[in-house]
């Protein structure tokens, strides 16, 4: 229903009649997620935050002077949702911050042991798919750490051969890694400077 009145939208609306709040909704609605984004990154939580503002008015069942004072006292109950919100994200933030220092080294260091073993153990495996040439000139290069000239004259090749042995190599390992584990290769490729 639309409302030709504003003493009668008022008047519906602290009757709680649900005509009323869905007209000043759908009037307010887009206006209060562009306020409630200031205080948060996501779309979907202002939109949280706007309908918790909504609800927060609704609820108040305050006699308004005007659209204009049932606006202000909108974009208030919102202000204070978005505010809570804040507070309360700052709060879940500081406890996991406060809970990772407590972690023990050792135990960050556990973790990353495991993560460089099963790295390692998948890139093993992934080697040994490798044709045979392909598969020696990255056990040489990568494993043993010898330089592409070195490799050509251990092996009696051309270095060009050498360096189209390694790209070939590294394209049939992507194929076997998973992107997590070609990264951590490509990592120690940039690091070592061997390609």
């Amino acid at each position: 229903m639309n409302y030709t009145s504003e003493k009668e939208l008022l008047d519906d609306f602290l009757n709680g009649e649900e005509r009323a709040c869905a007209h000043v909704y759908n009037r307010y609605f887009s206006r209060i997620c562009l306020y409630a984004s200031n205080f948060v990154d996501e779309s979907k939580e202002a939109e949280d935050i706007a309908e918790e503002g909504f609800i927060r008015l609704w609820q108040s069942r305050r006699r308004f002077e005007s659209l204009s004072h049932l606006k202000a006292a909108l974009y208030q109950a919102t202000r204070h949702v978005g505010i809570n919100h804040q507070t309360a994200r700052k709060r879940r933030l500081n406890r996991v911050d406060s809970y990772v220092a407590q972690q023990e080294p050792d135990q960050k260091s556990h973790l990353h042991e495991l993560v460089y073993a099963e790295t390692m153990a998948e890139l093993y495996d992934a080697i040994q798919k490798l044709p045979p040439k392909a598969r020696e000139i990255i056990q040489l290069s990568y494993l043993a750490g010898n330089s592409n000239q070195e490799i050509a004259d251990l092996l009696q090749l051309n270095i060009q051969t050498v360096k189209n042995q390694k790209l070939r190599a590294l394209g049939l390992l992507r194929q076997h890694l998973t992107r997590d584990s070609f990264n951590y290769l490509l990592s120690l490729i940039v690091l070592f400077g061997k390609i």
